[in-house]
């Protein structure tokens, strides 16, 4: 029958600086199941470096290392991390036990690793067995050192090993807790365990059932004094294959480490994660009032706003706009059969009076309705209500002084003062106020745009002196007819402007589906210039996150040799660390959401816009942030999944 353990001219050597140091030199040795040994000799012997190799922490630099059968030098990290989870317990001198946790979630740890779930039975069980069943509760800073070095022997019994090893467990402590944490080990031998104890003290090797002394890097003497408990199964057993995923009580445990170390750095936390606080909310604020606004108009917009199409001018750098001509109008009443009404228009922004008040006001024109069309008190225009009337097409052709203002004019100007029959001066010019139309939508979003309408001739002949129309607007029959009626127009004012088959137009036609096309193009360019300052802030919340994960992994760097010693494979470890580092970003992701609608909804006073926050918003946040955490967490997560264990566990 093959030995559980056998050692074949094992050598290892440690650099430290220019030196380098023999820690083992030709070591060969053999042990079988059930028994009780005792790696004995002073400091600098390599008695704890055996042990490291024998249980997996370490490997060899030449040799041959065989346990339970099997040869271990070409096993893989993931080998190497089952076989410590599931086939060998550790006992480690300065216990090694999780902070601020309870006894019984420092036993369960082991089992996380297994990826076969933990069962609390067990572990209780094992607690039981070392006598701490009244102390299951008690985190690790409430036990004395000799409880804490029971619940380390619970923990090494919690996946029932083949093999309990255990480094100077007693070299911590009083003698009454050395005899009492001898006993305990004692005892897991009497009942078939092999357990191998690396000390420096001959009391404690008295109580083994062989002695290995050691000096200098080699074996000097080997004396078995007792039998040996009779080993429950041949020493041969198979190896657990290396572990894929990650089970649901691993992905809790990541969950909860991660947690429970941004609140035990609440200061730290608050301060890493303020960047992406703030870069999150600026964008999500420009989002959310960029969505509220096409929200806003869109749903003002109606089936009359969808029939329309505008002409305008073509701008072109260091070229005069040639605008339209009452002639060009005519043509196209004419000439397009899809153009129910053509509505040329003027406008200006210019300063409107009464009395001392002087308000900055955009002036429109319009030709007017027939008297049957007329809109009458209490009815629309433009979807819009309006106090008293809209003046007619006579109006218009008499060049009339009448005028209709918005709400947001009449209320800068009359205050609470009926508008209605009232006069107001426009470049000097008396006009009166025959109706007050609600605000346009798009007026609303701004605060409301003091604007006035007046006859289209009374502008050209007696207000602006312009005769040359700035834009045209145009009727279709219905919003599907819009794209003929485009082309049609285009057609039509080609042919009245002389433009050859190869020239480019001097004007442009927009339906309204164009239009709103082209505002989110411009919005989308407003809102880069927001984005990239935003995007600067997330850097740098990201290269802060990258830092806090740097300093996280060095101070719990003894945390990581421990997982690791337990069971956990680099890609544990790796995923312990992104997960937090996600979770950071996360965190400063939802409180950056609630920081941009709270902004958005400030806006919405100046603004008039109601921000909208739709669930491509809110998974934008989640999703960006959780990216950054990904990005800048892995490196710092890298550097933890490749620590060495053993290196890693003698940490300062």
């Amino acid at each position: 029958m093959a030995p559980l353990i056998e050692i074949k001219s094992v050598s290892k050597t440690y650099a430290t600086g220019a030196f380098t140091v023999a820690a083992l030199k030709d070591v060969s040795i053999s042990l079988d199941r059930g028994e009780f040994v005792a790696l004995v000799g002073p400091s600098g012997s390599g008695k704890s470096t055996l042990l490291h190799i024998m249980g997996f922490l370490d490997r060899p630099d030449s040799g041959e290392y065989y346990f339970a059968g099997h040869p271990t030098a070409s096993l893989g990290e993931g080998r190497l991390a089952a076989i410590r989870s599931r086939m060998v317990g550790f006992i480690f001198q300065s216990f090694h036990l999780l902070k601020r946790t309870t006894a019984k979630d420092n036993v369960l740890l082991p089992m996380v690793y297994t990826g076969l779930g933990t069962d609390d039975r067990k572990a209780l069980d094992c607690l039981s067995l070392v006598g701490l069943s009244d102390r299951v509760k008690h985190k690790s800073n409430e036990l004395s050192g000799g409880q804490c070095q029971r619940v380390a022997i619970a923990r090494s019994l919690v996946n029932d090993p083949l093999v309990v090893m255990a480094d100077e467990p007693t070299g911590n402590l009083d003698a009454a807790s050395r005899r009492e944490v001898m006993q305990a080990i004692k005892s897991l031998n009497e009942r078939g365990l092999t357990v191998i104890v690396v000390t420096h003290d001959d009391e404690v090797a008295a109580m083994t059932s062989r002695v290995v002394r050691m000096k200098d890097g080699g074996i000097v003497s080997d004396e078995k004094r007792a039998a040996s408990a009779a080993p429950a199964a041949p020493a041969e057993a198979p190896l657990p294959p290396a572990r894929l995923g990650f089970s649901p009580a691993e992905f809790a445990e990541q969950l909860k480490v991660a947690f429970k170390a941004i609140w035990s750095h609440k200061t730290r936390s608050a301060l890493t994660v303020l960047g992406i606080f703030i870069g999150v909310g600026a964008i999500i604020s420009l989002m959310t009032i960029s969505e509220g606004f096409m929200t806003s108009l869109l749903s003002g917009a109606s089936e009359d706003d969808a029939k329309k199409v505008w002409v305008t001018p073509r701008w072109e750098p260091g070229k005069p706009r040639r605008r339209f001509t009452m002639g060009e109008v005519e043509a196209l009443r004419l000439k397009v059969p899809l153009a129910e009404n053509v509505q040329p228009m003027l406008h200006r922004d210019l300063p409107i009076t009464v009395g001392d008040r002087r308000i900055d006001s955009t002036i429109n024109t319009h030709e007017g309705f027939e008297l049957r069309e007329q809109v009458p008190p209490g009815g629309y225009f433009q979807n819009r209500k309006v106090a008293g009337r809209f003046f007619t097409k006579a109006e218009n052709l008499s060049r009339a002084r009448v005028a209709v203002i918005n709400h947001a004019l009449a209320k800068k100007l009359f205050d609470t003062v009926e508008a209605v029959n009232s006069e107001i001066k426009i470049k000097g010019l008396s006009f009166t106020v025959v109706g007050v139309t609600e605000d346009h939508k798009a007026e609303q979003m701004f605060g409301g745009r003091p604007t006035a309408y007046i006859p289209l001739t009374t502008a050209a002949k007696r207000v602006f002196g312009e005769t040359r129309l700035g834009a045209i607007e145009i009727s279709a029959p219905t919003p599907e007819d819009t794209k003929e009626a485009r082309r049609q127009i285009i057609e039509v004012l080609r042919e009245e402007r002389n433009l050859r088959e190869d020239a480019q137009e001097d004007f442009e036609v927009r339906t309204f589906e164009a239009q709103i096309e082209m505002f989110k193009r411009t919005m989308g360019k407003i809102s880069l210039v927001v984005y990239g300052i935003a995007g600067i802030s997330l850097l740098v919340g990201g290269i802060g996150i990258m830092n806090i994960m740097l300093v996280s992994v060095t101070e719990r760097t003894r945390e990581i040799g421990l997982r690791k010693a337990l069971g956990a494979r680099n890609s544990d470890i790796l995923s312990q660390f992104l997960i937090e580092a996600v979770v950071l970003c996360v965190l400063g992701g939802v409180l950056g959401v609630g920081l941009g609608y709270a902004l958005a909804w400030a806006a919405y006073f100046f603004t008039n816009v109601q921000p909208a926050l739709g669930a491509g918003t809110i998974g934008f946040a989640f999703g960006f942030s959780t990216l950054i955490g990904v990005g800048f967490g892995f490196w710092p997560a890298m550097r933890a999944a490749m620590l060495d264990p053993i290196e890693a566990l003698r940490y300062e």
